[in-house]
């Protein structure tokens, strides 16, 4: 395990670049534990944040509000954006927030406690969920489950899963389930094999069960246990009983130090009815070449049979994927995308692999997986230096994901940000080792037919903060209509709004709230940690009412060229009776021929097999309507769209 804070200085045509691991979040001296990128964590900082300014901000012009819920004792128990605190279920129209208690307000800071609505947010009661089982809860995931065919929330439960420990280690997970009325406590406790089985991610489903994924591992990576859990509805009990998959370890392992390349905090998301699921574990994929290997990316396994069997996909080929690239190397000297290796900066061609900063995933009415993800260049692919990227470079929001629930994966690009990650040192919050920086809390989120998925992160409005770090944070998000392939322009929900740079450590649901007529909003919640600027002090949440994307803008999506794509014409254009697409592509390939028209609805499509060089297929519009249509070739997983007119 390298304990190093090395800066590593390399040249680019614009100026200096420095190398640094992947951030480290603080905690206090009980509660340590590490954070994605093990093998590269820096030393904890000792050096004194810069203090903290409350900004003057304009008034209120959206419609989002904060919603009170309750606060927590202090902020060890909502750090990492892989817990599951936010849920909503359809069925009963309920809500539900999980969160770490308050001693002397609601239950204690030891318990795992529940706040409810069933009036859409406008009013929450909360109570304990979940109490200490043999030790102290800490960061809570919980989520509703609800009875096939059951409409009253008074029949529902509430399904809680929280780290434990004793004061000085952590014991293993506390899986603990309540009725509505909090009166029927069922708890087990799965105790840690390796000291640091720390469950985090958890979802229900229809079925009757609970499914969680966790790495059981040694503090310094000479050793991890990957596990997906399963929990079953036993209805004596009124409770999830709990049994473990343990997994092969999928890791690339570095022999210079006997350390594994992994994440601690894998996710894991089910489609609606339950059948396929899908665990993504963060890391060096072992199945890399040695002289190629891959930096931190998706180790993805998958379920067809609600979570009873697991199998690894393949491994998540993303070398120089033409979306993550963009244009490469701009005039300015900077990159479009993602940096290339530094080592290929002075050769013919660089090398790009992705390093995922962030991410999370959700899965769609067809099986199929949407990984929400914030992704950097990786420094470095050498087995010493993994967990390397570049300390200048922000990231870019894509969405990954497969067709068919196969192992070809497609690239979207959503957005690039504004701002870095906050380092505990530039926070505010905090003093010293006790500082806490923060991330962009990248997370995903679907309805509940799984017709819609939507990524969600937050950002600084970088203008009006005169910012180059995420210090004001507010939430942005992104939606794509899978049955339909829209997509949503990139919303930035809380600018200027009543929340406006205030929205900390924010959790969204994974099951969104569909309004009808393309209007969804999805649950988020946000915590205030600025009023005492103390990490050991309370912290009060928030739900935000009005998340809403509205109907509109909603197009055929940004245009995508593949590498695989030369040229892409219709002709005649405009056209009466008959249409030639033509296109020119590098290598012999399945393409996908689709057009819609101006509400976005997909009037044609028709699967092709394509040559190396130039292709036309003719599409017959003879009794199509006057009008403009949008033609697309997806090729390799990317679209290439442009426009035609009907006469």
């Amino acid at each position: 395990m390298k304990h190093l804070s090395i800066l590593l200085a390399v040249v680019m045509l614009a100026g200096t670049l420095t190398a640094q691991t992947a951030s480290r979040k603080s905690e206090n001296t009980v509660q340590k534990e590490l954070k994605q990128g093990l093998v590269m964590d820096a030393l904890p900082s000792t050096a004194a944040p810069k203090p903290y300014q409350k900004p003057v901000t304009p008034k209120a012009t959206n419609d989002v509000e904060p919603v009170d819920m309750f606060s927590s004792l202090n902020v060890y128990g909502i750090l990492y954006s892989e817990q599951t605190c936010m849920s909503y279920n359809q069925d009963i129209d309920a809500l539900m927030f999980a969160f770490r208690g308050h001693t002397g307000v609601v239950a204690t800071g030891n318990d795992i406690c529940a706040a409810i609505s069933t009036d859409g947010g406008t009013t929450f009661t909360a109570g304990s969920a979940a109490s200490p089982n043999q030790g102290n809860n800490r960061y809570p995931s919980g989520t509703i489950y609800n009875p096939t065919g059951n409409t009253d929330p008074a029949n529902a439960f509430k399904v809680i899963a929280a780290p434990v420990t004793d004061g000085t280690n952590w014991i293993g997970t506390n899986f603990a389930t309540n009725n509505w009325t909090n009166t029927g406590l069922y708890n087990e406790l799965m105790n840690s094999v390796l000291g640091n089985d720390l469950m985090y991610s958890l979802c229900t489903t229809p079925g009757g069960f609970a499914h969680g994924a966790s790495v059981d591992y040694v503090v310094g990576g000479t050793d991890c246990i990957p596990y997906i859990y399963r929990g079953t509805f036993d209805a004596a009990s009124n409770g999830f009983k709990w049994d473990t998959t343990r997994l092969t370890k999928p890791y690339y392992f570095t022999t210079s130090d006997a350390t594994y390349n992994f994440a601690t905090r894998p996710t894991i998301a089910f489609s609606p009815d339950g059948t396929a699921g899908y665990a993504m574990f963060i890391g060096s994929d072992n199945r890399a070449d040695e002289a190629d290997l891959t930096s931190y990316q998706p180790i993805i396994y998958k379920t067809v049979d609600e979570g009873a069997t697991w199998e690894k996909m393949a491994m998540l080929d993303l070398k120089n994927n033409p979306v993550l690239v963009g244009q490469g190397l701009l005039p300015s000297g900077f990159w479009d995308r993602i940096w290339p290796m530094s080592r290929t900066w002075s050769a013919t061609e660089q090398i790009y692999k992705p390093w995922f900063a962030d991410a999370d995933l959700t899965v769609d009415y067809n099986g199929d997986v949407h990984i929400m993800a914030l992704i950097k260049g990786t420094f470095s692919d050498h087995p010493d230096s993994l967990g390397y990227t570049f300390s200048e470079e922000k990231g870019i929001m894509f969405e990954i994901y497969n067709v068919n629930q196969g192992d070809e994966w497609y690239v979207r690009y959503i957005d690039t940000l504004e701002t870095k990650d906050v380092a505990a040192e530039e926070s505010g919050y905090g003093a010293g080792s006790d500082a806490i920086g923060w991330d962009h809390r990248v997370q995903a989120s679907r309805t509940a037919d799984g017709k819609a998925v939507f990524a969600m992160w937050s950002d600084t409005d970088s203008e009006f903060f005169g910012e180059t770090i995420n210090l004001y944070p507010d939430v942005r998000g992104w939606a794509h209509i899978v049955d339909e392939g829209l997509f949503s322009d990139v919303i930035d929900f809380t600018n200027q709004g009543a929340t406006y740079g205030e929205n900390y450590f924010m959790f969204v649901s994974g099951t969104a709230i569909d309004l009808g007529d393309h209007r969804y909003e999805v649950p988020v919640s946000k915590s205030d940690i600025r009023t005492s600027n103390d990490p050991g002090q309370p912290v009060f949440h928030s739900y935000l009412k009005g998340i809403v994307f509205d109907g509109f803008p909603f197009g055929v999506g940004v245009e995508e060229r593949s590498l695989s794509v030369n040229s892409l014409n219709a002709r005649p254009n405009p056209a009466a009776n008959q249409v030639n697409i033509d296109v020119n592509v590098t290598k012999a390939s399945t393409l996908s021929v689709e057009f819609t028209n101006l509400l976005g609805q997909r009037v044609y499509q028709s699967q092709v097999n394509a040559n190396a060089g130039a292709n036309s297929y003719p599409v017959n519009v003879a009794n199509w309507q006057s009008g403009v249509y949008f033609y697309s070739i997806v090729a390799d997983g990317q679209r290439t769209t442009k426009r035609v007119v009907i006469k």
